[in-house]
């Protein structure tokens, strides 16, 4: 399993992560910090790459990169791998999109630390054989991806944030924004599915509260863009957002 030699992560927060827009649209079950890990070992990948590598890096550098206490960080270190090892993403089948056909794929091959080193190494799921792992969603991508610098959600306090910036990132085809900024529309069950709080916030009110209204103060708070959103309804019901998307300086 570890017989590749691992490379040092660039901790560059300007490069950008990229990745296929299933994967985005995928249910994802992640806290903050390992989705800000898992984002942080995508973002090592370059266009020619094409096979996963392993990656090491200092776990006082990814405390730091975290925000998190250094004093507790071995501690938190051991739980967030713990969920990378566990946890896996659910990814609508393409080849059949009206059916409720699926594939899971866990998220890394393995985390590896050794006492007394103070470094981490991670590798993002391989698979083999049949099973091609998460390697059609992250290498060699043309067409049906979106790409963001990292920085723009390292700062970010919601998880719920980053999914509901991801969705619109995967919907917006401008590379740059026309003065009058994108309409972008994400249904209800979207953004619910993204952030696999289908059973969570059952009350428009509250789902509004907890996830709605958090990603806009977070990525207006954290990135260069501006989002308005305003209801779709059928009837009495909020089934979508058509979003308002522009950049702050224009």
């Amino acid at each position: 399993m570890y017989e590749q030699l691992s490379l040092p992560m660039n901790l560059n927060s300007n490069n950008y992560v990229v990745q296929a827009n299933d994967l985005i649209s995928g249910k994802q079950t992640l806290t903050l910090n390992e989705a800000k890990i898992l984002r942080l070992a995508i973002m090592q990948i370059v266009k020619e790459d094409k096979q996963f590598k392993p990656y090491r890096v200092k776990i006082t550098d990814l405390a730091e990169i975290l925000g998190i206490d250094s004093s507790n960080i071995y501690r938190d270190i051991d739980k967030i791998t713990d969920g990378l090892m566990s946890k896996f993403v659910k990814i609508k089948d393409k080849n059949k999109p009206n059916s409720k056909s699926f594939l899971k794929f866990k998220w890394v091959d393995y985390c590896k630390y050794t006492e007394g080193t103070g470094i981490i190494e991670i590798k993002l799921y391989e698979g083999s054989g049949e099973d091609k792992g998460l390697r059609p969603y992250l290498l060699g991508l043309k067409e049906y991806y979106a790409q963001y610098p990292l920085e723009n959600i390292l700062a970010m306090n919601s998880v719920y944030a980053i999914r509901v910036f991801e969705l619109l990132q995967a919907k917006i085809t401008q590379k740059v924004l026309p003065k009058e900024g994108v309409l972008v529309r994400l249904t209800v069950d979207e953004i619910r599915a993204a952030c696999e709080c289908e059973d969570k916030f059952t009350q428009f009110g509250m789902f509004r509260k907890k996830v709605v209204d958090i990603a806009k103060k977070e990525i207006e708070r954290v990135t260069l863009f501006t989002v308005d959103f305003k209801y779709v309804k059928e009837g009495r019901k909020v089934v979508a957002f058509d979003i308002l998307v522009n950049m702050k300086y224009h």
